[in-house]
């Protein structure tokens, strides 16, 4: 599949929106409401750029009407928030036009990275080991490493507290990795599996585990974890810290997301 073919698969951003979904059920206290063509998610926390979401899931609703009831949405539950949109595509131009015309915010922005096949998976260091969650009693430690390495991209531990339902990281169309770095967990990432497409979540290492290959390792028994599962392409938003890695494991850029935010009223 082209680049531009790529660009023009819905498939990527419906991922995005499962997996959206199964993350806010992870998190008992989410708010979550689905229209005819869009989704909205309020987290356990107030971070109004990933715990509180609206996506546009037809490309053919309209933009100001979605920016308009997700206003409503979230200014009912006090919080602040950001609509999705995939900046480069015609499909989301009139998207992006009524974010700004609601004055809006871009907050953040992030490229879509896709790869068609399975990846060679790297060899560990010594004392490295990497393991498929299998059992709830594994999730703590995932969640412990998400906590400690997003803070370096300025992500409060709160974004992630909420996710105490276990079961979601066990579910049929997820598998997750742990790499143990001296017996203790070091670095994640899953795969979250839907519309044909794995989509790569949460990548992420202790700072004292960068710089080993950990993140390579376990983003490429990602990958392949989901085309094990059935998937026809890869999928994930790169953050800068990620982008040279999946660059380097080749993944290809086919647009960027911009997150648009509006604050708490």
């Amino acid at each position: 599949m082209s680049s531009l073919a790529e660009a023009a698969d819905a498939r990527l951003h419906l991922n995005l929106i499962e997996g959206s979904r199964q993350f806010f059920g992870l998190d008992p206290g989410a708010e979550v409401e689905e229209g005819d063509g869009w989704l909205f998610g309020a987290g356990s926390s107030p971070h109004p750029t990933i715990s509180n979401a609206a996506f546009r899931s037809d490309d053919a609703f309209d933009g100001a009407e979605l920016v308009s009831l997700a206003r409503k949405f979230f200014a009912e539950r006090g919080r602040g928030f950001s609509v999705w949109a995939r900046g480069e595509l015609d499909e989301d131009r009139d998207l992006v036009v009524a974010a700004e015309a609601a004055g809006l915010q871009p907050a953040y922005a992030m490229p879509e990275m896709t790869l068609p096949g399975p990846v060679a998976e790297p060899a560990l260091p010594e004392d490295a080991e990497l393991r498929r969650l299998t059992s709830a009693d594994q999730v703590e430690g995932f969640w412990h490493v998400a906590k400690e390495s997003y803070a370096s991209l300025g992500f409060p531990p709160e974004v992630f507290s909420g996710y105490t339902d276990h079961s979601g990281l066990l579910a049929e169309n997820v598998v997750a990795f742990i790499a143990y770095l001296g017996g203790e967990p070091a670095s994640i990432a899953m795969t979250i599996v839907s519309d044909g497409v794995a989509g790569i979540y949460w990548v992420g290492s202790l700072e004292r585990a960068r710089g080993k290959g950990l993140a390579k390792a376990t983003t490429a028994a990602a990958t392949n974890a989901g085309f094990g599962l059935g998937a026809e392409i890869a999928s994930l938003q790169a953050s800068p810290m990620g982008k040279p890695i999946y660059l380097d494991m080749g993944y290809e850029t086919v647009y960027d997301y911009r997150l648009y935010m509006a604050p708490a009223p």
